[in-house]
């Protein structure tokens, strides 16, 4: 089974710093409405501590949706192979389709794609023969076992993000500027 280059030996995709002063589990799935509510909300700030270099983000793609989520996650871990993960999931968020309506084909995901910087024949040969599709279903067992509840979730320094601070920005902000392993 082909694993992507680019991920951890978790399965997830780590944005940051390894040695910042918390890491964050995220479990997302592209098609989960409240995961792109949970982006809009709180992404900029996800992001802005990323590159502070006060925290690092683990996400941990799930494809529990249908099809078009393996798809959609087969294509970000070709994105991560070129360090374009977040600039796909963003633009992915951004065109999510409703759950079960056939989208994120792979002609959908080559333009997503283009729109997030990914030109290179790899990742377009990547979507177009479901590389990773395999992978994406392997690790969706691992992370349904992690994140029994749905998306999305998150865990802080080893401990469950209540889901309610995922949606109010504020209070995730406090959260993170808490720090708890220090």
């Amino acid at each position: 089974m082909a694993a992507p280059s680019s991920h951890t030996p978790e399965g997830g995709v780590l944005m940051g710093r390894d040695d910042a002063a918390s890491r964050m589990v995220v479990f997302e799935d592209p098609q989960c409405p409240y995961c792109r509510q949970f982006e809009e909300a709180c992404g900029d700030l996800l992001r802005s501590s990323w590159e502070a270099g006060t925290l690092a983000v683990d996400f941990r793609m799930r494809c529990f949706l249908g099809i078009e989520s393996v798809r959609a996650n087969n294509a970000l871990a070709l994105a991560a192979e070129d360090n374009r993960f977040d600039e796909l999931r963003r633009e992915l968020f951004s065109a999510q389709p409703r759950e079960g309506t056939g989208g994120f084909t792979t002609s959908e995901l080559r333009s997503y794609g283009r729109r997030a910087g990914l030109t290179s024949s790899s990742y377009v040969s990547g979507v177009d023969e479901g590389r990773y599709e395999t992978w994406v279903r392997a690790v969706e067992e691992v992370f349904a076992a992690q994140d029994p509840n749905g998306t999305p979730a998150a865990w802080l320094d080893g401990r469950p993000v209540d889901p309610r601070v995922l949606s109010d920005p504020t209070a995730l902000g406090h959260l993170l500027r808490r720090n708890p392993r220090s």
